[in-house]
């Protein structure tokens, strides 16, 4: 369950720093880490927490995945959204690309409240 957990942040911990570099370049990465840090970080905590939880809950019973692990979904689907926002110019689209990037806070924001829910569901499953 912990090694799960701990795999999991590293793993979306490298999907960024991935991203990131070959989307805008290493720094960049460090800077946008830089200045959002207190959303990312709890983001990332919280996506590990809940790989352990569904780890756990899928040892317990497999039936209730299916609640526990579409939150989860939402959470990080949401939380990767903002990263449209470096592609779209790529693709001929830097209007969209100059709106959805003004809206990342507040994306990164309901991330954070869906990976809290999320947390919150599975836990008291777990429990």
């Amino acid at each position: 369950m912990i090694r799960n957990g701990f795999l999991a942040i590293l793993g979306l911990f490298t999907l960024y720093a991935v991203t990131m570099t070959a989307l805008s370049g290493i720094e960049a990465a460090v800077e946008q880490f830089r200045v959002l840090w207190y959303l990312m970080l709890p983001l990332v905590i919280g996506f590990g927490i809940q790989v352990g939880l569904y780890t756990k809950l899928k040892q317990k019973m497999a039936g209730m995945m299916t609640t526990s692990g579409t939150s989860a979904g939402v959470g990080m689907l949401a939380c990767c959204a903002h990263h449209v926002a470096d592609v779209l110019p790529i693709l001929g689209l830097s209007a969209a690309a100059t709106l959805i990037g003004q809206y990342q806070k507040p994306i990164l924001m309901i991330s954070l409240l869906i990976n809290i829910i999320g947390i919150g569901i599975m836990w008291r499953k777990a429990q």
